[in-house]
């Protein structure tokens, strides 16, 4: 086995172009001859071998290893991988190997099969956090299991109402300095990560640390083997009594449970949105929850009112929707999740 994978990495070495998957697939024919007294061909031009023709001599095994063939439900191997309860392994493909791999990150990310970094030697690991670290923003409309909809009655198929709400969900995160947890977008037939739409390069610019839409669900990330976090806090604008309201609860422990409320009098100027700003950046239990979770309800169908807001949202870059009418920014189209789907490097700026 060593000297299989070591004539495949010689050749790799030799041939960077070649693609490294249909090299081992050769080298592993060379050996499967070997082992059967077939007579061996050198490999000249070989076609399918990467991304031009390649030419390398057949590798004349001294131990040939035995090939087999593994259930394609047992190592799940696709642009779009479906594993199942027997799947032991996923890998995510690409339309052009080696040169897409956000795509093929984020989808490993979302279906909890990416390993992370950082547990055995640091407290701010991708997963594993620890004390001040571990502060995050999650977005909490009512009825869009966390997401954001593109369908309710607020903001129907309106592109830069959601555009506006993504940016002030980023600037809460920029201003209190928590890591991201990015919404699903909710379409009329589609609920796909925000990561579709939402050239997250231009979030990397702006310094806010995000993760991936699944990523309170999977248990890498959890506080403790039964808690996803040690505390939360919920907050939303009271319309009917123009406050800002919170909800505090300790190690998902509802008898702990706490709440307040801030009216917007008590701001100067009491502006909605800069109210809500204020409450999660200053006040002691937002300030100090794990979690936070917003509802933006309130702000769906209003300009923003925020400068340092607008700023962010004229700085962010956005692909094509791919859902019902409205403006196409590019030919990114968002449709289906895949390793290919995703709008990383691929946005453009969509200034109202």
């Amino acid at each position: 086995t060593i000297n299989y994978f070591q004539d495949s990495l010689d050749i790799i070495e030799k041939n960077p172009l070649a693609h490294d998957q249909k090299i081992m697939h050769v080298v592993a024919d060379d050996n499967t001859a070997t082992r059967e007294n077939r007579p061996l061909q050198d490999h000249n031009n070989c076609g399918w071998c990467g991304h031009e023709n390649v030419s390398f001599p057949a590798i004349k095994a001294t131990n040939p290893i035995r090939v087999g063939r593994l259930d394609p439900h047992v190592v799940v191997s696709s642009p779009s991988p479906v594993p199942t309860e027997g799947a032991v392994a996923i890998h995510t493909l690409a339309d052009q190997p080696l040169k897409g791999p956000f795509g093929k990150e984020m989808v490993a990310k979302e279906l909890g099969v990416w390993y992370g970094w950082g547990k055995a030697t640091s407290k701010a690991g991708y997963y594993h956090r620890e004390g001040s670290y571990r502060r995050y923003l999650l977005l909490e409309n009512a009825g869009t299991r966390g997401g954001q909809s593109f369908i309710q009655q607020k903001g129907y198929h309106d592109d830069q109402a959601f555009r506006r709400q993504i940016a002030v969900l980023a600037t809460l995160a920029k201003v209190t300095n928590r890591i991201l947890v990015l919404p699903q977008v909710l379409g009329d037939f589609v609920a796909q990560p925000l990561w579709v739409y939402l050239d997250l390069e231009s979030l990397e610019k702006l310094g806010i640390v995000y993760r991936e839409t699944n990523f309170a669900s999977n248990k890498k990330s959890w506080y403790s083997l039964s808690t996803p976090f040690s505390s939360i806090t919920q907050m939303a604008m009271v319309e009917s009594s123009n406050e800002v309201q919170l909800l505090t609860t300790a190690g998902g422990n509802l008898t702990t449970a706490s709440s307040d409320r801030i009216p917007l009098s008590s701001f100067t100027p009491d502006d909605p949105l800069s109210a809500f700003f204020a409450v999660a950046i200053s006040h002691p239990r937002a300030k100090e929850s794990e979690a936070l979770f917003v509802n933006l309800h309130h702000f769906q169908d209003r300009p923003i009112a925020s400068a340092g807001a607008q700023s962010l949202h004229d700085k962010l870059a956005w692909c094509k929707w791919g859902m019902g009418p409205g403006r196409k920014y590019n030919n990114i189209a968002a449709t289906s999740l895949t390793s290919t789907s995703h709008c990383y490097k691929k946005g453009v700026a969509a200034l109202e």
